[in-house]
C-alpha cells in the first residue's frame, strides 16, 4: 500500500502454558490450536501492508516450530520466562528506525480481517486527533482556562493504539468519561488500561523505555497503564485509543469483545491450519 506506514509486529509466543491467568479458552480450543488461528489471523490481515513480522517464541514446541517457520518470519527462539520475553520484545523494538510502530502481540489475541486498514488510517491521520478542550475550573470563579492556549503547560501527546475492545467498558460499574474520536474508516474511544498487546511508535518506546522496563517485571499491567496513558491530561504521558467496533478479541471466555463475529472466524480460520 503507497504510503504505508512501517509496522514491525513482535508476536510473542508460548505454546506450554496454556493461559498465564489459568482462564478457560472459548470453544474448547487447544493452546496449540489458539495460536495458530490467533497468528493466521494477524498474518492474513498483514498482507498489502507494510508490515515485518517478528515471533519470539519461548520454549516452543517443536511443531509450533514447524508451524511459524512454513510463513515469512523471523523467528527468534530462547527459554525466557513471561518477564524475559517482554523485556526481549522490547530491545528488538529498540533498534528500529524512530518514524516506525511496532505492534507488540500476545499469542492470544484473534484479528478481524480490516484490522490493518482501520490502524494504519489512525497513524495516518492521528495528527488531526486532538484530545478535547482540557480544562481546569478556576478555584471560587465560574470561568475556565484552556490549556491549550499555553503550549507551556500542554503538549500534544503521542497516541497508542489498543486494538480490542473490552466487554467489561460496558458495564456501569467500569465506565468512564473519555474522548471519542473518529477517522475516515472507524471511530476510536480513548481507554486508560491495556495489557502487554499495543501499537506504539518507536519513539515513543525509547522515550518511555523505563516504564516499559519496569512494568516487564512480573508482567505487570496495571503499572504500564498507571504511567503510560492519560485521562484527562497529558502532561508525559500518552493518548491510548482502542477501536469502536473492536478489531480484535482476547481469547478467553470472559474478555471476547462485543460486536464482532469471532466464532465464524474461528471456524474458518481451522479449516486453513
Amino acid at each position: 500500500m503507497a504510503d504505508c506506514p512501517k509496522i514491525n509486529i513482535i508476536f510473542r509466543s508460548c505454546d506450554v502454558v496454556n493461559a498465564v491467568n489459568k482462564s478457560p479458552r472459548p470453544f474448547g480450543l487447544d493452546k496449540k490450536t489458539l495460536i495458530k488461528i490467533c497468528f493466521n489471523s494477524l498474518y492474513k490481515a498483514s498482507k498489502g501492508y507494510n508490515c515485518n513480522i517478528i515471533v519470539v517464541g519461548d520454549n516452543l514446541s517443536d511443531e509450533m516450530k514447524s508451524f511459524y517457520l512454513k510463513n515469512d518470519i523471523q523467528l527468534i527462539e530462547g527459554v525466557f520466562g513471561n518477564d524475559n520475553s517482554i523485556r526481549k520484545t522490547l530491545n528488538i523494538a529498540s533498534d528500529f528506525d524512530e518514524s516506525e510502530w511496532v505492534y507488540f502481540c500476545e499469542d492470544d489475541y484473534l484479528h478481524e480481517p480490516g484490522f490493518f486498514e482501520n490502524i494504519v488510517s489512525l497513524i495516518k491521520e492521528k495528527e488531526s486527533l486532538i484530545p478535547g478542550r482540557i480544562r481546569i475550573k478556576k478555584l471560587l470563579k465560574k470561568r475556565y482556562i484552556t490549556l491549550l492556549s499555553f503550549p507551556r503547560y500542554f503538549t500534544k501527546p503521542g497516541v497508542v493504539i489498543f486494538p480490542c475492545n473490552y466487554p467489561d467498558r460496558y458495564k456501569p460499574e467500569y465506565m468512564e468519561k473519555s474522548f471519542i474520536f473518529k477517522t475516515s474508516t472507524s471511530h476510536w474511544r480513548q481507554v486508560s488500561d491495556t495489557t502487554f498487546t499495543f501499537l506504539i511508535q518507536v519513539s515513543d518506546i525509547k522515550k518511555y523505555s523505563r516504564v516499559l522496563l519496569k512494568s516487564s517485571h512480573r508482567a505487570n499491567d496495571r503499572y504500564l497503564s498507571a504511567n503510560l496513558y492519560g485521562k484527562s491530561f497529558f502532561f508525559n504521558k500518552l493518548l491510548c485509543l482502542s477501536p469502536l467496533p473492536s478489531l480484535s478479541t482476547h481469547m478467553h471466555t470472559e474478555t471476547m469483545s462485543p460486536t464482532f463475529g469471532i466464532e465464524r472466524l474461528v471456524n474458518q480460520l481451522k479449516q486453513e491450519i
